[in-house]
């Protein structure tokens, strides 16, 4: 995911420290979603900036509204990103149990905290596929 940072970003979370997914449950912070709704929202300036007022006087009701509206957009951004992660971090685990030990003495480490983190976006995967499933009808 390749989402540019600029000021209002920032504001509505945009931080390391706040796009974050619960490692336990597999939540997703809501500072992520608001995110993606933001820039889902890019080619509708007005509905954008509505959004982004919203975030930041605490107008629950009115997020709500545009969450609603769009969750299938921003859901399918998120399983996106979750599903393409998850590939490139296997790709990774493959090419790290492939190395020489005797060369690569940290594989261990390396490899322990990519299993971890598969565990986390499996949790999260397991949270968000049914969410946009759900979020689009199933044509035929």
């Amino acid at each position: 995911m390749n989402i540019q940072k600029n000021s209002e970003l920032e504001d509505l979370g945009m931080d390391y420290s706040r796009m974050v997914f619960w490692k336990d449950t597999g939540e997703v912070a809501q500072e992520v979603l608001d995110v993606l709704l933001y820039t889902e929202l890019n080619g509708d300036r007005a509905s954008q900036q509505q959004f982004y007022l919203a975030c930041i006087n605490g107008d629950e009701q009115t997020k709500a509204v545009y969450h609603a509206q769009y969750q299938g957009d921003v859901y399918a951004t998120l399983k996106d990103h979750v599903d393409t992660f998850l590939e490139d971090l296997e790709d990774l685990m493959f090419k790290a149990s492939m190395k020489n030990l005797d060369t690569h003495p940290r594989i261990p480490l390396i490899m322990a905290h990519n299993q971890f983190v598969k565990e986390t976006f499996m949790r999260v995967k397991a949270n968000i596929d049914p969410i946009a499933a759900n979020s689009y009808p199933v044509l035929y």
